[in-house]
């Protein structure tokens, strides 16, 4: 069976760092955050498996949770599908947080800040910044355009 490997970058400062906010959050909304941010990585995991028929490691720093590809070269429509499958993640729970909400649970305090953490994860990571899924996005698009544009043909006159 695959494995799921985790690396972590300073994990005792990384680890103490963690245990301070969870200790000090009385709210919930670290945790949470923390939660929208690997249902996020595991959209990305998900269509990794899908497209390489292998699992990714993952790994955890201070800027955050993020995918290593393990110097896996993806084509332009395939890495797309890859950068856009977490934002979809995000977007698709906090749309379904927010249609369940609508029944018979009603709103709550959890469904409102899962909806909201959501939305703030999946849209701070379109955010086309390098690092960020956005940036993928944005690159594996202008290839594409490119290859159209370069395959286009000039009509006659």
């Amino acid at each position: 069976m695959p494995e799921l490997h985790l690396r972590v970058k300073a994990p005792c400062a990384l680890l103490f760092v963690y245990t301070l906010l969870l200790a000090a959050d009385t709210t919930g909304v670290f945790r949470l955050g923390i939660l929208c941010a690997l249902l996020h990585e595991c959209g990305h995991i998900a269509v990794f498996a899908a497209l390489e028929h292998r699992l990714p490691a993952l790994e955890a720093s201070f800027g955050g949770i993020c995918l290593s590809m393990r110097g896996v070269l993806l084509p332009p429509g395939r890495e797309l599908l890859l950068a856009a499958a977490g934002p979809a993640v995000n977007l698709l729970l906090a749309a379904g947080m927010l249609t369940w909400m609508e029944g018979p649970a009603g709103y709550g305090y959890f469904g409102l800040w899962f909806v909201c953490t959501n939305l703030l994860v999946g849209g701070f990571n379109l955010l086309p910044l390098p690092g960020l899924d956005g940036w993928r996005m944005a690159g594996c698009l202008r290839l594409l355009a490119q290859r159209v544009w370069k395959n286009r043909r000039t009509p006659y006159i």
